[in-house]
C-alpha cells in the first residue's frame, strides 16, 4: 500500500467518521533482558543500578493557521499533512504504517461550525455533547466499544473525550466546539502499549490552545507572505520541501521561478507577481522585496559584491537592489534599440566573471516567420550596454549560466542538450545529449564552482554532469501528468541553484502546485574519477589554464560556534553517574573511572545516550571525550530541528587502548539545523563498563 493511501485510511475517521480502529497483526513485547553478571565491577559503584525516567516534554509546537489550533508534542516526533488532516508519531515507521502500531498515532483537524451546521444541522454543533454525539454515532453502529463520555475544558473551549476499543487496537476519541471551529483529535494504538503512550496523549490534549483562523478570503490573506509549508520526510536523496497545495493561502507561491543561493547559504526565490522571497537554509521564511518594485520577477541572480538583479518580466527590464532588499533601479525596455528586449524577454540573467549582467533576448524575426535569441550584456553599476551577443541559428534557449571563463551555457529544450558557446556566440560543445537513453529535455540549469553542471529537467528528473559533459549523479523523479507531486518528484522545473554545501534546490510548478525543492545527489565515483582523468588531459582551444578546480571555501574558525551539551537523557545510568555527568566540559582528569562522568546501568548492554543543546547551529563537527574504557561507541547522529535523525559516523565495538581518547566526527556542514547529537553505545561484546565525560557540537549559528 503507497504512504499517500494509507493515511487517507487513516484520516477518513476524522473526515468522515469511518475509522476501523484494527490491526491486522499485533506487535509483541520483547521479554526483560536477563540479569547480567559482570566479570569486574568499579569499586566506587553500589551495587544497584538506577535507570533515568524519561518525563513527558512537548518541545514543538504544530499550529494550523487555517484550522485555528495550536498543539504541542515531543520534539522528536514525525508530523505530516494531508488534505487538512495532520498525524503525529514518534517514529516514521509509525505514521506511515499500513497497521496499528506498538506506537501511538495521533490526528487532528479542524472543520467550521458552519460547514458542520450547513450539511447536519444546527443542532449538530447545540454544544459540546451534541457535536460530540454526532461524531460518535458511526463508530457505535459499527460495533466500537466507548467509554461514558466526559466533559473536559481546554484553553476555554469545551470538549468531551471518551476511549474507543476494538479488536486489535484501543485508542481515544477527543472532540472540541468553539465559536467558530469544531476540532477532533483521535489517538490509537496497540492494546499492550496503549497505558504507557496514553500520558503523552493527555499532555498533548492539555497543550492545545485555539484562536479565530485569519478569513480566508480576505485579499489581504493572499498578498501577504507567510511562512509556506515545509515537508523534510521522503526518498533517498531528498531534504526538503517549501511550499506545495498546502499551508496558509499567504504561504503559497504564485508561481515559483528563478533561484539564487548566497554565499552563507541564503535562498533567493522570484515569486511572479509578489517579489523576492528569502528563506534560511532550514526553509524559513526570512523576509520579502520588491513587490512594489518588480512587476513580475522570473528570475534573480546575485552579484560577486552582493547586490541582487532580478528579471522583470513583466516590464521587459532588469532591477537592481541591496543586499537588504532596497530598491536600487532599473534599466531596459521593450523595442528594438540595442538595450532594449523582445516582447518575452528577460526572462533569464547570469553574472559574468567581471560582474557584468548577461540576459537571456528572444525577439520575432522581421517577417514573423521565426524566433532570434540573443545575449544582451551589461555593465552591472549602471545598466550601461557592453554588447549584444547573436547566438546559433534556431536556438531557442530556457535558460543560460556562465562559467569562470565567461563560456555561455545554453538550456535548449528543443535540441535536448546543453549548448556551449564561447564569448564571440559560438558553438563549443554539446553536452548531455547521449549520456541519458532518449535524452533529456532541459528546462533550467547552474554552474557550481568546479564547472559542473546541474539540470533540472523535465522529463528525466535532476541531472549533473562533469565539465566534459560525462554523467556524474541522477536524482529526484518526474511525477505523473495532473498530479501533484510526491516529496522528490517535479512537473515543470524553473529554476535551480546550489548551496555552498553541494545541496540542490529545484523550483517547480504545476497547476495549482508550486514549490522549491532541495536534493542531494549521490556523484557515481567512477563516473568522476573519469571525468577528472579526461579533464586533466583537455585540449578545448578556450581552456585557458592547467589549475586544479577551485575548492569550495572552508568556514573560517571566528565563525563557528563551539558549544557543550547542556541536557542529555540515556536509556539507564548507573547509580552516581547520571546522563547529566555527559553535559558541559570535560571534567574527568586523566584515564580513570569517575562519577564525573556517564556510565550505563550494566557493562555488557547496547544504550543510548542523547544531547541536547542551547544553540540550533548548521553543524560541521562533533567531539565526544571518553574518560573510561574508550571504543565502544558504534553510531553517531545528528538530531535536527525537526526531530529527524542522521548518522555522520559508525563503527565496531573494540576497547581502544589509548585512554582518554576523543572520537572526533566531522562532515559537510548540515542543510538543517542540528540542536542534538544520539550516541550508540555497545558494550555486549568485552563486558566493560565505557564512559562518556563530554560531548561538543561544533558548527554555524
Amino acid at each position: 500500500m503507497s504512504r499517500r493511501s494509507h493515511l487517507l485510511r487513516l484520516c477518513s475517521f476524522l473526515l468522515v467518521m469511518t475509522l476501523l480502529l484494527t490491526a491486522c497483526t499485533r506487535v509483541a513485547a520483547p521479554p526483560p533482558p536477563s540479569p547480567a553478571t559482570p566479570r569486574s565491577t568499579p569499586t566506587s559503584r553500589s551495587a544497584t543500578p538506577t535507570v533515568t525516567p524519561t518525563p513527558v516534554a512537548l518541545e514543538a509546537t504544530l499550529r494550523d493557521e487555517d484550522g485555528g489550533f495550536s498543539l504541542n508534542y515531543p520534539r522528536n516526533w514525525y508530523t505530516r499533512e494531508l488534505t487538512g488532516t495532520w498525524a503525529l508519531a514518534p517514529s516514521e515507521a509509525a505514521l506511515n504504517a499500513d497497521t496499528i502500531t506498538a506506537e501511538m498515532v495521533v490526528f487532528i483537524d479542524s472543520t467550521a461550525v458552519s460547514d458542520i451546521a450547513d450539511q447536519h444541522g444546527q443542532q449538530v454543533v447545540a454544544d459540546a455533547q451534541s457535536f460530540f454525539d454526532f461524531i460518535s454515532a458511526r463508530p457505535r453502529a459499527e460495533g466500537f466499544v466507548l467509554s461514558e463520555p466526559v466533559s473536559i475544558t481546554v484553553d476555554e473551549t469545551p470538549g468531551v473525550l471518551a476511549d474507543l476499543r476494538a479488536d486489535g487496537g484501543v485508542g481515544q476519541l477527543v472532540t472540541f466546539l468553539g465559536p467558530s471551529h469544531a476540532v477532533r483529535v483521535l489517538a490509537q494504538s496497540l492494546p499492550d502499549t496503549w497505558v504507557d503512550q496514553k500520558p503523552i496523549l493527555t499532555a498533548m490534549i492539555d497543550s492545545l490552545s485555539f484562536f479565530e483562523p485569519v478569513p480566508a478570503a480576505t485579499p489581504v490573506v493572499v498578498e501577504q507572505a507567510m511562512q509556506p509549508a515545509r515537508i523534510t520526510n521522503g526518498p533517498e536523496g531528498f531534504v526538503l520541501r517549501i511550499g506545495g497545495n498546502t499551508g496558509p493561502r499567504g504561504g503559497r507561491f504564485a508561481s515559483a521561478r528563478g533561484l539564487a543561493v548566497g554565499s552563507d547559504g541564503t535562498i533567493y526565490l522570484a515569486e511572479s507577481s509578489r517579489g523576492i522571497w528569502v528563506f534560511a537554509p532550514d526553509g524559513t521564511l526570512v523576509r520579502t522585496f520588491g513587490k512594489e518594485d518588480v512587476l513580475d520577477a522570473y528570475d534573480i541572480a546575485i552579484h560577486q559584491e552582493g547586490d541582487l538583479f532580478v528579471a522583470d518580466y513583466g516590464r521587459n527590464a532588469i532591477a537592481r537592489f541591496k543586499a537588504d532588499g532596497t530598491f536600487v533601479g532599473r534599466w531596459g525596455a521593450t523595442g528594438d534599440e540595442p538595450g532594449q528586449f523582445g516582447l518575452s524577454a528577460p526572462q533569464r540573467i547570469a553574472i559574468g566573471p567581471d560582474g557584468s549582467v548577461y540576459a537571456l533576448d528572444s525577439r520575432m524575426t522581421a517577417d514573423g516567420s521565426g524566433v532570434v535569441s540573443s545575449v544582451v550584456r551589461f555593465n552591472s553599476a549602471d545598466g550601461s550596454l557592453i554588447e549584444r551577443i547573436d547566438l546559433p541559428s534556431g536556438s531557442t534557449p530556457n535558460d543560460l549560466a556562465v562559467d569562470a571563463q565567461g563560456n555561455m551555457y545554453l538550456a535548449e529544450p528543443f535540441s535536448k542538450a546543453i549548448v556551449k558557446i564561447n564569448s564571440a556566440g559560438q558553438e563549443v560543445a554539446r553536452l548531455g545529449e547521449m549520456v541519458i537513453p532518449d535524452g533529456m529535455t532541459p528546462g533550467t540549469l547552474t554552474l557550481d564552482p568546479q564547472g559542473n553542471i546541474f539540470i533540472a529537467t523535465w522529463d528525466r528528473g535532476i541531472v549533473q554532469l562533469a565539465p566534459n559533459g560525462m554523467l556524474l549523479a541522477r536524482g529526484g523523479a518526474v511525477a505523473s501528468p495532473d498530479t501533484i507531486p510526491e516529496a522528490g518528484q517535479f512537473s515543470l522545473p524553473n529554476g535551480i541553484a546550489v548551496d555552498p554545501r553541494g545541496v540542490i534546490w529545484i523550483s517547480d510548478n504545476s497547476g495549482e502546485y508550486s514549490a522549491i525543492t532541495a536534493m542531494q545527489l549521490v556523484v557515481d565515483p567512477a563516473a568522476q574519477a573519469t571525468a577528472e582523468s579526461a579533464a586533466a588531459t583537455d585540449t578545448e582551444p578556450d581552456a585557458e589554464s592547467d589549475e586544479e578546480p577551485a575548492e569550495a571555501t572552508p568556514i573560517p574558525e571566528e565563525a563557528l560556534l563551539r558549544q557543550w551539551a547542556t541536557g542529555a537523557t540515556a536509556s539507564s545510568a548507573y547509580e552516581g553517574y547520571e546522563a547529566d555527568n555527559a553535559t558541559g566540559p570535560p571534567d574527568v582528569e586523566g584515564c580513570q573511572n569517575s562519577t564525573n562522568a556517564w556510565a550505563a546501568a550494566a557493562p555488557d548492554t547496547l544504550e543510548t545516550l542523547e544531547l541536547r543543546f542551547d544553540t540550533p547551529v548548521f553543524a560541521t563537527a562533533v567531539n565526544i571525550h571518553q574518560s573510561h574504557q574508550p571504543g565502544f561507541i558504534t553510531n553517531v547522529q545528528l538530531i535536527d530541528d525537526q526531530g529527524k535523525l542522521t548518522s555522520v559516523y559508525r563503527a565496531q565495538a573494540a576497547l581502544q587502548a589509548e585512554c582518554p581518547a576523543v572520537l572526533s566526527v566531522t562532515f559537510d556542514r548540515t542543510v538543517q539545523p542540528i540542536v542534538g547529537v544520539k550516541l550508540t553505545i555497545d558494550q555486549r561484546g568485552d563486558i566493560n563498563w565505557t564512559e562518556i565525560d563530554a560531548v561538543e557540537l561544533v558548527g554555524m549559528p
